[in-house]
């Protein structure tokens, strides 16, 4: 059974694209984790993490997580988190407040309505 290496390759890059996405993951989670201090967060991005990196070897290469691919998610991994996450990190906390405005917002005339509705 031979390998090719244009497959290695493709497995490669996805492994690349498996790390970038986790760290877009983790900085979409931020602002919420640093509000609520919670950790059932962290908890349930290392599962989300985990069961990508199973799904990727299960799909990509017949089962195996092979060094290579594991080196280059951690390497797209860190690649983001250098250059991408300075530019998207205050977006995400601009969004952050404007959703938790509206819902503080949105709670408060909730509250509202249903006082008088008691009333």
């Amino acid at each position: 059974m031979a390998v090719s290496i244009r497959t290695q390759v493709i497995s490669l890059l996805l492994a690349s694209a498996l790390g970038l996405g986790l760290g877009l993951c983790y900085d979409l989670l931020r602002p919420v984790r640093h509000r609520s201090g919670d950790l059932v967060l962290d908890l349930l991005f290392c599962i989300f993490a985990a069961s990508s990196a199973f799904l990727f070897a299960m799909q990509s290469a017949d089962g195996t997580l092979g060094t290579g691919e594991l080196l280059l998610a951690l390497l797209g991994l860190l690649i983001y988190f250098q250059f991408f996450s300075p530019l998207f990190l205050p977006v995400f906390g601009k969004v952050d407040r404007i959703i938790g405005g509206f819902w503080i917002n949105t709670q408060k005339h909730l509250k509202k309505l249903f006082q008088k509705t008691e009333e």
